[in-house]
């Protein structure tokens, strides 16, 4: 019994490492948001590029392109890179294009050696684009029709040269909900987002949603030429961002944006599967401390309390659950999330510590990641990674 207390109390200590972060997020949450109001200069002044790459989004692409036409800030250019599509994609880019003088469609037929699709496909756009500001988004986001001028206005009054909005992520079934509250939780501590705005490397952020740039600060860094061969380009940019002497800031973006990453329960794991493990560079030592910390924090006090605990083992690691509890609820209460969903968060967390293991044991049998139908090697991506 000895040491089933001490297993509750190294839980527990686990839950308190988590929580803090998360509390420290959801300060940082609360004191900024978006500004509605320009504050020296009027936002129709700025010229902004909205840049998306779309590869078989024939399902999605007409609501987005919709969303962008429909905002508040007059001088907007939508760049819309149809990248290889095998759909009807290309088709409707080029009929909003043929429609709307403000969108210019940017076909890819052929994708380098050396480049990531996406990646190729972005820069691309931005060769095509004219705007003071390049706003990077995918194609099957939605915006309510003020975010963007609203965007502006907070880079104007944070005086940030590189903004990122954190999107409302929908979804449709209480697991699914649960595995999303769960990822976002995880993503926040790991980067630890509530130091984004310090001069520090390790903490940075970069949403494929809405990542928004100066542009003379992404041709500091040549831009996507210096990202090709990232999976995680987004992130990246922000990482980039900072390192080439940027303000990075990140603000919540209260629903403003909206996207469905992916669909269903089951495809959020296999999306975990497919980019986890390149997503954290390959690193096996970074990968087991992480899915052994999800165990310990996240499950491990529930089988404890299931094994004739004593008393010890009882008020500990009902104490971890509280505290993991607080941490889910706070990361589902951010994203909109409900808190019945809480229930979920122990099978969540195993589904998750599931996918980013097979992501790892996948990529290393394979060899490597196929990424919009191309195979690249783990020796090429880590040539390519950003330092």
């Amino acid at each position: 019994m000895v040491l089933n207390d001490l297993f509750a109390l190294i839980a527990l200590a686990g839950a308190l490492y988590i929580t803090i972060p998360v509390l420290l997020i959801e300060r940082w949450r609360r004191g900024k948001g978006l500004v509605q109001q320009s504050m020296e200069q009027n936002s129709k002044e700025v010229s902004i590029s909205a840049i998306f790459a779309a590869r078989n989004e024939e399902a999605n692409i007409g609501q987005t392109l919709e969303s962008l036409l429909q905002q508040k800030c007059e001088n907007i250019e939508i760049i819309a890179v149809n990248d290889r599509s095998n759909d009807t994609t290309g088709f409707i880019i080029n009929q909003f294009a043929d429609q709307y003088p403000i969108i210019r469609a940017v076909n890819v037929e052929v994708l380098p050696s050396g480049w990531l699709g996406k990646c190729n496909a972005l820069q691309k756009g931005v060769e095509e684009s004219k705007g003071e500001w390049l706003l990077f988004t995918d194609a099957d986001v939605k915006f309510d029709s003020d975010v963007v001028r609203q965007a502006i206005n907070s880079a104007e009054l944070y005086e940030a040269d590189h903004l990122v909005l954190f999107p409302e992520l929908l979804w449709q079934s209480p697991m699914e909900a649960g595995l999303l509250a769960f990822f976002t939780m995880m993503l926040g501590v790991g980067f630890q987002f509530w130091r984004v705005e310090q001069a520090s490397l390790r903490s940075y952020v970069g949403i494929g949603a809405f990542n928004m740039i100066r542009r003379s600060l992404y041709e500091r860094f040549a831009g996507h030429h210096a990202l090709r061969l990232e999976i995680a380009d987004d992130m990246k940019l922000g990482y980039l961002a900072k390192k080439y002497g940027g303000k990075s800031v990140p603000l919540y973006s209260e629903g403003k944006v909206r996207v469905r990453w992916r669909e269903g329960a089951w495809d959020v794991v296999r999306g975990i599967i497919r980019s986890g493990f390149p997503g954290i560079n390959f690193n096996w030592f970074r990968l087991i401390f992480a899915t052994v910390g999800i165990v310990v924090v996240f499950i491990l006090p529930f089988f404890l309390l299931s094994f004739n605990p004593t008393g010890g083992t009882v008020v500990f690691s009902a104490l971890a659950i509280l505290f993991s509890t607080i941490s889910i609820a706070l990361s589902a209460r951010s994203q909109r999330i409900p808190l019945w969903t809480l229930f979920l968060y122990p099978l969540a967390a195993g589904l998750f510590v599931c996918g980013i293991l097979l992501s790892a044991i996948v990529t290393t049998v394979r060899g490597g990641v196929g990424w919009r139908g191309t195979f690249y090697s783990i020796e090429e991506l880590k040539r390519g990674s950003v330092k």
